[in-house]
């Protein structure tokens, strides 16, 4: 039963939450989110936690490669039969997940390839739709810091400060 918002200072702030327009999840500003979850292969957390170390000392190329994502969480749970991940990345679904397959497959595969059940290949457009799909779970409480900023934006403010500060030191 949905009660109704109190209006007050606390909720001044509140952000609009939306159905991503193009895919599962939600969206805030220029945010959205996806949550899944599946069911882990018979010797699935034994391959995951071999190929941890590597996929997470990757992360960084790979997912700067895209350039949108905002946060990435994967784990194992149930007693490593059900595997969970959670996305938080900029814009619309289907370009981030072209993003995905143009980019970072391998590394998906990687990830992915021989833990969670039913995954085959992220070049596997149809079976890999369906699996997400079946997997998606919608987030009840999305909140995003900053939702109009991008990963892009950042980036560029990072640049920005740098040479911002290396001008000022030269001046001193």
């Amino acid at each position: 039963m949905a009660t109704k918002v109190i209006d007050n200072e606390r909720t001044a702030m509140a952000q609009k939450v939306t159905p991503q327009p193009d895919g599962p999840g939600l969206r805030i500003g220029r945010r959205g989110e996806l949550t899944g979850i599946g069911k882990v292969t018979p010797d699935g957390a034994r391959i995951f936690r071999e190929r941890l170390p590597q996929f997470q000392a990757e992360a960084a190329y790979w997912e700067n490669r895209i350039g949108t994502v905002q946060s990435f969480r994967l784990f194992l749970f149930d007693n490593d039969t059900r595997i969970l991940f959670t996305i938080v990345y900029d814009d619309d679904f289907k370009p981030y997940v072209e993003d995905l397959m143009n980019y970072v497959s391998p590394w998906m595969d990687q990830i992915f390839g021989g833990v969670w059940e039913g995954y085959t290949s992220f070049k596997d457009v149809p079976t890999l739709m369906d699996l997400i799909r079946n997997a998606q779970v919608t987030a009840e409480f999305f909140y995003a810091a900053y939702p109009e900023i991008s990963c892009r934006d950042v980036e560029k403010m990072k640049r920005l400060s740098a040479a911002v500060s290396e001008m000022l030191d030269a001046a001193t």
